[in-house]
């Protein structure tokens, strides 16, 4: 395999099994009980922190372990990624997410809805039509906890002052991160913290009619995609400009590496 396109392949199968393994256990609750305010938030949460700090330790060193679009298109603001490398890592995510959807599609079939993020009973109540204020509460949920989540990520990962951590070091971080945020959202937002945790399995959901409803495009949009990559470049800034020290701020890219 080309030297170039393993990073690549990092992301899609990091990105494969953190939606795979995090949707799968949101679908599996529901085989319980189908009472949303029954379903075991614990083991949600520990599942979706726990796939996400081995993966990001599995990719670490050879990708980043980006895993997410929205970190992915923060670190490409700030020119801490080039536009290859971002081009790639956004089309390798978003692939990897979509082949997860449709394993997820194919094994709980009906289940699948409850396993696509979207606004909880606690927000939004299926009987009731979407308004505008629910919207936006959902939207202000996952920019807020997906500005926690980058804001770790950058104290992690990018600041040179952390004591020098392994990948395993770093993936458990960010995992407890994760697993605390899901535990604190799920019942809101399902606490996607990830556009490509949404994109696969919203995709299949088109494909299932026994389920009785169909997905919102609209609240996919603003609440998946556009609040979670609002929330990751707030905390970019914030920790670059904020918190770094100048020597550590972004400095545009080399030229022979536009």
């Amino acid at each position: 395999m080309d030297k170039s396109s393993r990073p690549a392949v990092a992301e899609l199968i990091g990105t494969f099994a953190l939606v795979l393994v995090s949707g799968a256990a949101v679908c599996s609750a529901f085989l319980v009980t189908q009472d949303p305010a029954q379903v075991n938030v614990t083991g949600i949460a520990l599942a979706h922190g726990l796939i996400l700090a081995v993966a990001l330790s599995a990719t670490l060193n050879i990708s980043g372990g980006y895993l997410n679009p929205a970190v992915t298109l923060t670190l490409w603001v700030l020119r801490r990624l080039n536009t290859r490398q971002a081009v790639s890592f956004l089309f390798a995510q978003l692939l990897g997410s979509v082949l997860a959807g449709l394993v997820l599609r194919m094994i709980f079939d009906k289940y699948l809805p409850p396993g696509v993020p979207h606004l909880g009973w606690a927000l939004h109540p299926v009987s009731e039509p979407l308004s505008t204020g629910v919207l936006s509460t959902g939207a202000g949920v996952e920019l807020l906890l997906t500005f926690l989540l980058t804001f770790v990520i950058f104290g992690a990962v990018i600041d040179r002052r952390t004591p020098k951590l392994s990948s395993v070091g770093v993936g458990l971080i960010v995992g407890l991160a994760v697993t605390a945020l899901t535990l604190a959202g799920f019942y809101l937002t399902g606490a996607s913290l990830n556009p490509a945790r949404a994109f696969g399995p919203f995709l299949w959901w088109w494909t299932v009619y026994a389920y009785g409803y169909k997905p919102d495009l609209s609240e996919h949009l603003y609440v998946y995609w556009i609040a979670p990559i609002a929330g990751a470049l707030i905390a970019g800034w914030v920790y670059s400009y904020l918190i770094l020290p100048s020597d550590q701020r972004p400095n545009p890219l080399p030229t022979a590496h536009k």
